[in-house]
């Protein structure tokens, strides 16, 4: 049932990786988004390197921030 329970764990964007996030990875890509479009992955302390230089050898705006967990709900999940 909904509102049951306790709220899943934010998990990092990492495929296959099932561990709790502890960064927001802010990206865009400037060639199909506009300036105020932000997509967010979620990275685990082992995981941030990887998907930050993931966004940056392409290119793309890329802002690391620590999880904030007043965002949880707000972050759209896209796995890499």
């Amino acid at each position: 049932m909904i509102g049951l329970g306790e709220p899943d764990p934010l998990t990092c964007s990492r495929a296959g990786c099932r561990e709790t996030a502890t960064w927001r990875i802010e990206w865009r890509n400037p060639k199909i988004h506009t300036a105020d479009r932000v997509k967010v992955w979620l990275a685990c302390d082992e995981h941030e390197e990887f998907l930050r230089e993931f966004l940056a050898a392409r290119d793309f705006p890329v802002a690391v921030k620590p999880v904030d967990e007043t965002a949880s709900a707000s972050g759209e999940r896209t796995t890499a």
